[in-house]
């Protein structure tokens, strides 16, 4: 968890500057994020597999494509937003396996948009706040 949490922080600071800080684990709700998120799968095998799942309120999606782009909201699509998770996702979860001392090289799948409602009520994430609002993440390895 370590190296995700650094990962998260140097992709966050250095690609959207957006400084981040981590709070308790909890549930999207707990959280206060909003029912307007945007959801990423992005899975990974090597010496551990499984998968990384981001979860980021619109409005923040919104500020991190404006920022990495250098383009107002106006002219960005949709397919921009979506771009822009799947892009963080896969930065983040790149850096962090680099990070690890693995024998095997590790693969990354294609990261996917999901569908959020699909995530079940009690799942519990690390919360990633920034000063626009929280995301959140979700590590989990396959036994």
């Amino acid at each position: 968890m370590t190296a995700l949490q650094t990962s998260i922080s140097e992709v966050m600071e250095t690609m959207f500057f957006l400084p981040v800080e981590f709070g308790r684990e909890s549930t999207l709700a707990q959280s206060g994020m909003d029912k307007k998120s945007m959801a990423c799968r992005l899975d990974f095998t090597g010496d551990v597999s499984g998968h990384l799942i981001l979860v980021v309120p619109e409005t923040l999606v919104a500020e991190m494509s404006e920022n990495f782009m250098g383009e107002p909201l106006e002219n960005l699509t949709p397919e921009h937003l979506a771009g822009t998770v799947t892009e963080m996702l896969n930065m983040v979860c790149g850096n962090a396996l680099r990070k690890t001392d693995a024998k095997t090289p590790f693969e990354l799948g294609i990261p996917k948009m999901m569908d959020g409602s699909k995530i079940p009520e009690k799942q519990m994430f690390a919360i990633v706040q920034t000063v626009a609002a929280p995301m959140a993440i979700l590590l989990t390895i396959a036994k």
